[in-house]
């Protein structure tokens, strides 16, 4: 079961940010699994994310509800007629009372700082970082 809707074509650029897939993982216990496909956010994430105890799980939860509900504000505004360079045409599916659990958080928090650093100022979207603050 897609528990979001999977962004991005095959024909997207490297440089445009596709929705990331929260995917719930086989097994007893329910675990997700994020799946991010844009091809540019390994290295930077690798060169720019801070380790995972940097922050508390409350943080990343809580600015992962901001930037999520910043993400389908703005697919909401523009919806499908923004053309091929619009990053936020689909809806990211995320419940802040659903436990992801902390690598999951602190890997979409960060998804979500690396799109604000290529995106941020251009389309207001909100983040610790810069752009506009909740």
């Amino acid at each position: 079961m897609l528990f979001s809707a999977c962004a991005g074509s095959s024909s997207r650029t490297a440089d445009r940010p596709a929705a990331p897939n929260l995917v719930p993982q086989q097994g007893d216990d329910e675990e997700y699994e994020l799946i991010i496909i844009d091809p540019g956010f390994n290295s930077w994430f690798a060169t720019n994310a801070r380790p995972v105890n940097y922050y508390s799980p409350q943080h990343y939860k809580q600015w992962n509800d901001r930037y999520v509900r910043a993400w389908n504000e703005l697919a909401d505004r523009q919806g499908p007629r923004t053309g091929p360079d619009y990053p936020f045409q689909n809806h990211i599916q995320y419940d802040p009372s659903e436990d992801y659990g902390l690598e999951l958080n602190y890997e979409l928090y960060w998804y979500f700082r690396y799109v604000e650093s290529i995106w941020g100022r251009r389309y207001n979207f909100p983040g610790p970082g810069g752009g506009r603050r909740f």
